[in-house]
């Protein structure tokens, strides 16, 4: 089986210098299946188990949600919390107002940002989404909903500018555990113009960082897979991504340099097809 392959290439992975000098692991969660499977890892670089999940409903995305500690879920019309442990969904309820749904045959990038502990969901067509959680602000009417802003494109006077974008990956940085951030920046992966980029949350500018390269070559890259920030502290930011190339039969997991856009493998995946990423530190 496909997941089977995933597995077993997950479990193979062993510690690096760049993740290894940290006293707390790095669990990772990923979709496969069209998201219908949960893949869940208890280390991502010296893995002792890995499981596998059927979702009682395919999901388009995933999150970790630094402030409470869990893991939610995305697709049209729900979002849910999502038990790691046995790949259940609690559906929270959210509204989504009349012009927040997505549609199919879109690539979600979900993340949270941790300053304001909200998730930002765009696409790889320019949709520009934010769930608000229940509880967030102080009475603020946008709580326990979904809505859309302004959609993406590339800042005037950009590298890329007059480009159509095809974001299919999202992270912020600071997701540090158990509290939020005094300040957060979001970059995004950009299968169009195959470049790491920074992205102004709500007016939806993108800017370009840098060419995602691999051993100094730039790549050729297609709208799957996944991006994710860990952090051990303020300013401590690693950057994890799930990435399959054009024409590839296999996706791998990478590091990414947030200065330039270099990405370095630490495994490859042995199946392609992720469609979501998600990364946190512990469990």
């Amino acid at each position: 089986m496909k997941i089977q392959t995933l597995v077993t290439s997950l479990i193979a992975l062993a510690a690096t210098p760049a993740f290894a000098d940290g006293h707390a692991s790095v669990s990772g969660y990923a979709l496969a299946d069209d998201g219908a499977t949960l893949v869940v890892m208890s280390d991502v670089h010296a893995p002792g188990d890995v499981m596998t999940y059927s979702l009682a409903s395919p999901l388009k995305a995933i999150a970790w949600r630094p402030v409470t500690g869990e893991l939610l879920g995305f697709s049209d019309g729900m979002i849910a919390t999502i038990d790691p442990m046995s790949g259940d969904l609690t559906n929270l309820g959210a509204t989504f107002m009349d012009d927040a749904m997505i549609g199919d045959g879109k690539m979600v990038a979900f993340d949270f940002n941790n300053k304001i502990d909200a998730v930002r969901a765009v696409t790889s067509a320019g949709d520009n989404l934010v769930y608000f959680p229940e509880g967030f602000g102080d009475n603020d009417k946008r709580a326990g909903s979904v809505r859309r802003f302004t959609d993406l494109a590339y800042a005037k006077g950009d590298a890329m500018a007059g480009t159509s974008p095809m974001v299919f990956a999202n992270a912020y940085t600071n997701a540090i555990n158990g509290k939020k951030a005094s300040a957060t920046f979001q970059y995004a992966l950009d299968a169009a113009t195959d470049t790491l980029i920074s992205l102004a949350n709500n007016k939806g500018t993108l800017e370009t960082i840098g060419k995602i390269t691999v051993d100094g070559v730039p790549v050729d890259l297609a709208p799957m897979g996944g991006f994710d920030i860990v952090s051990r502290a303020e300013g401590e930011n690693m950057g994890l991504a799930i990435l399959q190339m054009e024409g590839a039969a296999s996706a791998g997991l990478y590091e990414i340099d947030l200065e330039t856009g270099a990405a370095t493998m630490k495994a490859d995946l042995g199946m392609g097809g992720i469609t979501g990423f998600a990364a946190s530190i512990g469990m």
